[in-house]
């Protein structure tokens, strides 16, 4: 375990006002927070400007066509670009890495090494808030060819000129990623600019790319998951919110009462004070930290954790055919007790293997499981045998310390001893302690012959024609660090092969040809952990040799150099063992060959002929093949000799070497057909396969050659196309010196490009044999012109002469024409029926075009078809979206679909909309026009017309209102008294259609009340029942003309609210109501409005009549013998309302008995007799009132009411 270790980190003050502060007391010095980081020196990674490839970032920009057309201080940061193009990253002309290009930048071929538009300047504006927390930034780019980077008018990197570091062929995520000084950065805005360079130089291969990305690294305090062995800085802040300044105030930061930290501050008022502590935890688990300032303190809570995973997998051994993908499932689970990420590789798998996991990642929560498959796939040529593949989990916290042991050569110019050999001298034994080296050389590491990937050698190491492949290195160090180290690694970088030794313990040996084995001397090619042992304290002895490979030619370049390391786990704190699970995979045997003849049929003259033919092992795995052969013609022919038995490597291939003989039978009509066969004899299917070769008498010197001709077809549209070629009649009918065509050499030129201006020199394109009578050719130009020849050989030797001849010509012509459409219309919708379409194409050669429509984004359909018209017109059959496109056929047979037009929608149809149903009649000082219908109506024009009422007119008169939207409405109008208004609309959709709706809206505005009735009289029916009477009610109806009804209402007090009792429908002169049932006993007060159509009420007509109840009590005397009637309270006198009064008395006898009710009204006196009877009518206005049912009507002879009966006594 690491030991404590404590630190104290020069503090800093900075001045932060703190709002939360302001009031505080003046003794209120505090510990305002305490804060970690585990990453104090990288900080936090963030991009200030993004690649276009994934943000699609934009930039200011312009294109040039030389460096000399540059403007003056583009590159700084007060340049000014506004008039400069904006467009989004990346910038190019055709895919890369799957990535489309934002914006175009072609460049253009202007013949010899120089050409057109081919620079471009971009410019991004960021800004900086605080380059105080920038720890680091990198710039990357992605560009071909060359291209610079400036930040701030600093250059950061100038790649426009050739250099093999600055030259890319191909456009990468990243090319290049170059450090910058954070002193470039300044507060506020900031400029990056970069430029690219399209290499011309003859002709180039006019790919064009640019894109980058600003990376930076800030300081951050965050409560993030640690891990023990993190190296921690504690940030504790402490605040003085006092009035004055605090000076030698001790403050300490202890560790659950161990180690304390101590520290004297000084903090002005209203600042804070920063304390940085480094911290390294000893121990797992929870650890508390307390800062303390006088008499204030706070504590902070920090658990230290540890990752840990198990491993298990369902097999960890399967087997595989060729080509085929096996699959080994495992689980993972996370053992620690944070939060983690797990990561996938796979080590040991041959170069040209494939695999995958899936998922590639698990995150995980502590105690928990992720199923994970491996797939892994084999080559198609991978050799028969197990192969050990090893599963690599990376948990996120995964981290190592290295120390370096030996320094490789290109860091530290590493001296080694060293001989360089031919193979065939090369010595096995150079790795041995005891080994003689005293006549060696002594060099520097790196061993090479020329500049590798910006390295250079420091020692000379240069093959020639084979020789000097070989070179081995000794080494000798001493080593005095820690044994105690978790692992050790070499780390080689070799072209192209090597072999490493430690103490005299083979390493790896990589020295012969290996899939896994090849190397281009990258740093670093090879990464091999080996035994921790085999490093002793004290002296050491690293032995490696290398291996140029010259096969074929090689690749023409040699280095050797390397490293070797001791690492440190994080995992060995906690007593974890990174697992290295050991997988099998087996590749199954495979057996396959071919048989090559190179020559199949031979005339022999001189008694002996050698047929080579080659057996090629195609399987994966070594195999013996058994050889036979048969003759047809024994007498003419003997077999000499061959290979009966041929053991051939996989990959490899053997020899038959089949020697024939003439015997002195021969003839020159003699032919020897000889048959061989081969057979596998280690596969366990039958294998075999047979050829036949032909031996013939030469007998007549050839001395004609051959005469032959091509053909192509004139035009083609494919980079790929058929070339033909045949053999001339007249040479084919020669049966003494024709007709032996062996061969035909195919030669080509081509033009460039240049339309026939300027051809090429004949190249040969390929060899074919006689059996053979076309071929493909490939890779064909667009626009270039090929011509094409056959030079035919025959068996002798001789070869035809075509000088300054072709036989055929082809144009390429495999670029698709394309319209550019536009339609003949005004926006983007039209109530037209009838649509123009219009295109231009600049492609020469045009057979025709086919005009497309489709609506509503179905299917196509034709409007017309190969035509040579430009444009056509189009009869829109029904309403809806329409879209349009051109396909553009020319001679070479290319078809080009034109971008689809815009979408053009088709509106015939005029919106039904009305206006919503108002009132006829209001008493409002304004009326609302809202809008029904609305469909698809856009706007709407609408019209009014207002005239007294009762002085209307026809037709109607109607006046423009205004013109709306339709978010417009409601549209709220003023109304005045007494006046007819009317109202209708125009809508219209936006494709402009509408309809003259005649129908309309009106209504009338009346706000005046009527007039009041007349005469009102209130009476009673003189009819008692149940202590309750009628009322009659009599009046004039109200002068108004737009009378409805009248409303009667009643109250038993003056002040009382009334209640509506009854309503009279007008219409009549003289009006009456009954109310039934009055209880006797009150006083009651009647009001009849009139009401007009608005449902205004006129003022009332009041009055009241008074129901009252007298009691008549008899009393019996004994001395008095008369019955006369007494009555109590006769001094009561008829009391005389606005409608007249009713009394009634009750009266009672000495002995109480009930007297039978009667009723007494008079409207002028008091009238006690009941035998004076009162007319049952009232004579009014020349009519008469019925006082019985309040009727009105004319009295005729019989003098009866006719609606009750009641009749005149």
């Amino acid at each position: 375990m690491y030991s404590f270790q404590l630190k104290i980190i020069l503090a800093t003050t900075v001045i932060i006002f703190l709002s939360s502060y302001a009031a505080a007391d003046d003794s209120d010095v505090v510990v305002s927070s305490i804060k970690y980081t585990n990453d104090f020196e990288n900080g936090e990674a963030l991009t200030v400007v993004h690649s276009g490839k994934d943000e699609g970032t934009e930039y200011k920009y312009r294109i040039f066509d030389d460096d000399d057309d540059f403007p003056d201080n583009w590159q700084e940061i007060t340049f000014n670009d506004d008039g400069w193009d904006v467009g989004n990253a990346p910038f190019g002309n055709k895919q890369s890495e799957g990535v489309n290009p934002g914006t175009i930048w072609q460049s253009e071929d202007a013949g010899g090494n120089d050409g057109n538009k081919d620079y471009i300047i971009l410019r991004k504006d960021f800004v900086i808030d605080d380059t105080s927390v920038i720890l680091s930034g990198t710039i990357k780019s992605a560009y071909t060819n060359y291209y610079a980077a400036f930040l701030n008018g600093q250059q950061i990197e100038n790649c426009l000129d050739y250099s093999g570091y600055c030259y890319e062929g191909d456009a990468e995520y990243w090319n290049k990623d170059i450090n910058i000084d954070t002193n470039v950065f300044v507060n506020g805005n900031n400029t990056l600019v970069l430029v690219g360079r399209d290499s011309l130089w003859q002709g180039g291969d006019n790919t064009t790319w640019l894109d980058g990305e600003l990376d930076i690294r800030v300081q951050t305090w965050k409560d993030i998951p640690i891990i023990l062995g993190d190296d921690l800085i504690i940030k504790v802040d402490f605040f003085n919110g006092d009035n004055e300044n605090k000076t030698e105030l001790n403050v300490t930061l202890e560790f659950e009462d161990r180690e304390t930290a101590y520290e004297i501050i000084d903090i002005e008022s209203n600042e804070t004070y920063e304390w940085k502590v480094a911290w390294t935890p000893s121990r797992l688990g929870t650890h508390n930290l307390t800062a303390k300032i006088l008499d204030q303190s706070l504590t902070k809570t920090i658990h230290v954790g540890y990752y840990a995973y198990s491993l298990n997998f369902s097999s960890s051994y399967e087997t595989s055919e060729l080509d085929e993908t096996t699959q080994f499932y495992f689980t993972v689970k996370n053992e620690g007790d944070v939060n983690d990420n797990f990561s996938f590789s796979l080590s040991g798998i041959p170069n040209d293997w494939q695999y995958t996991f899936f998922p590639s990642v698990a995150d995980l929560e502590p105690d928990k499981t992720a199923n994970v498959i491996l797939n892994v796939t084999t080559s198609n040529n991978a050799p028969a045998g197990d192969y050990s593949l090893y599963p690599i989990v990376r948990s996120q916290y995964y981290s190592q310390t290295t120390n370096t042991v030996v320094e490789s050569g290109a860091s530290a110019s590493t001296e080694y001893i060293y001989k360089i050999w031919n193979a065939s001298d090369f010595d096995n034994e150079f790795y041995t302690a005891d080994y003689d080296d005293s006549n060696w050389n002594t060099g520097a590491a790196p061993f090479g012959d020329d500049d590798l990937n910006g390295n250079e050698p420091n020692t000379l190491w240069q093959t020639s024609d084979g020789n000097y492949t070989h070179i081995a290195a000794r080494h000798l160090f001493n080593y005095e660090g820690d044994q105690n180290f978790s692992q050790i690694r070499i780390n080689i970088a070799a072209d192209n092969y090597y072999r490493a030794y430690l103490n005299g313990e083979l390493i790896q040996d990589c020295l012969s040809w290996s899939w896994q084995c090849y190397g281009e001397g990258d740093y670093w090619d090879t990464e091999v952990t080996f035994n921790t042992s085999w490093l002793k304290e004290g002296e050491n002895l690293l032995a490696i040799a290398g291996r140029d490979e010259t096969y074929q030619g090689g690749n023409n370049q040699q280095w050797l150099d390397v490293e070797i390391e001791t690492l440190n786990l994080k995992s060995s704190l906690w007593g974890f063992e990174e697992i290295y699970e050991e997988l099998q995979l087996k590749v199954n045997e495979t057996y396959d060959f071919e048989i090559l003849v190179p020559i199949t049929e031979k005339d022999i003259d001189e008694g002996e002929y050698v047929f080579t033919v080659w057996i090629i092992n195609r399987g994966n795995v070594e195999d013996t093949y058994d050889v036979a052969v048969s003759l047809n013609d024994t007498v003419a022919f003997n077999v000499v000799s061959y290979n009966e038995v041929l053991e051939i490597p996989y990959n490899q291939d053997r020899n038959i070497e089949l020697k024939i003989k003439l015997t002195d039978y021969v003839t020159q009509f003699s032919i020897g057909n000889i048959s061989i066969s081969i057979n596998s004899r280690n596969t366990t299917s039958e294998l075999n396969a047979e050829t036949n070769v032909i031996a013939r008498l030469y007998v007549i010197p050839d001395t004609l050659p051959p005469g032959t001709y091509a053909e192509s077809d004139p035009l083609v549209n494919n980079s790929s196309f058929e070339v033909r070629w045949f053999v001339e009649d007249w040479y084919k009918n020669n049966e003494i010196m024709g007709n032996d065509t062996k061969y035909f050499i195919i030669e080509y030129i081509t033009d460039s490009g240049t339309n026939g201006a300027s051809w090429s020199e004949w190249e040969v394109w390929q060899n074919f044999s006689s059996e053979h009578s076309s071929g493909i050719f490939t890779e064909a130009m667009d626009g270039y012109r090929y011509k094409f020849r056959s030079i035919g050989g025959d068996n002798e030797g001789l070869v035809e002469n075509k000088e300054n001849k072709y036989d055929t010509q082809t144009i390429v012509d495999i670029s698709a024409p394309y319209a550019i459409i536009n339609l003949r219309t005004q926006g983007n919708i039209t109530n037209l029926d009838y649509i123009e379409i219009e295109w231009d194409v600049t492609h020469p050669n045009i057979t025709g075009y086919t005009a497309q429509y489709r609506l509503n984004k179905g299917n196509w359909t034709n409007i017309e078809e190969n035509t040579l018209a430009k444009w056509t017109g189009f009869n829109v059959p029904v309403n809806g979206e329409y879209q349009f496109r051109i396909i553009t056929s020319d001679e070479a047979g290319n078809q080009g679909i034109s971008d689809t037009s815009e979408s053009i929608i088709v509106d015939t149809v005029a919106p039904n909309t009305n206006i919503k149903e108002i009132p006829i009649l209001t008493s409002s000082n304004s009326i609302e026009i809202s809008l029904e219908n609305l469909e698809d109506t856009f706007n709407v024009t609408l019209y009014y017309s207002v005239v007294r009422e009762n002085q209307e007119i026809v037709p109607i008169n109607w006046d423009k209102y205004g013109d709306y939207a339709v978010t417009d409405f409601p549209v709220t109008i003023s109304l005045n008294n007494q006046f007819h208004y009317y109202f209708k609309i125009i809508a219209y959709d936006i494709a402009g259609n509408h309809l003259l709706n005649e129908s309309y809206e009106e209504l009338i505005v009346d706000q005046d009340p009527p007039q009041k009735i007349r005469n009102l009289e209130i009476t009673d029916t003189k009819l008692v029942e149940n202590a309750t009477t009628d009322v009659v009610l009599s009046f004039m109806s109200s002068q108004s003309q737009d009378l409805v009804k009248y409303r009667i209402y009643r109250s038993t007090g003056e002040n009382n609210n009334q209640t509506v009792i009854g309503e009279l429908e007008a219409g009549e002169l003289y009006l009456s109501y009954r109310d039934s049932k009055v209880v006797l006993g009150y006083k009651y007060f009647y009001s009849v409005v009139a009401v007009d159509r608005m449902d205004l009420e006129s003022e009332n007509e009041t009055g009241f009549i008074v129901l009252e109840i007298e009691q008549e009590v008899v009393e019996e005397k004994e001395e008095d013998e008369s019955n006369n009637s007494i009555f109590i309270g006769a001094g009561i006198v008829g009391l005389i309302s606005l409608a007249g009064a009713a009394y009634y008395f009750i009266s009672k006898n000495a002995t109480e008995v009930i007297i039978p009710e009667v009723a007494i009204v008079d409207e002028t006196q008091s009238v006690l007799d009941n035998e004076t009877k009162e007319s049952n009518f009232t004579e009014m206005d020349g009519e008469f009132l019925c006082n019985a049912c309040g009727s009105m009507f004319k009295m005729g002879e019989d003098k009866t009411c006719p609606s009750c009966g009641v009749f005149e006594e």
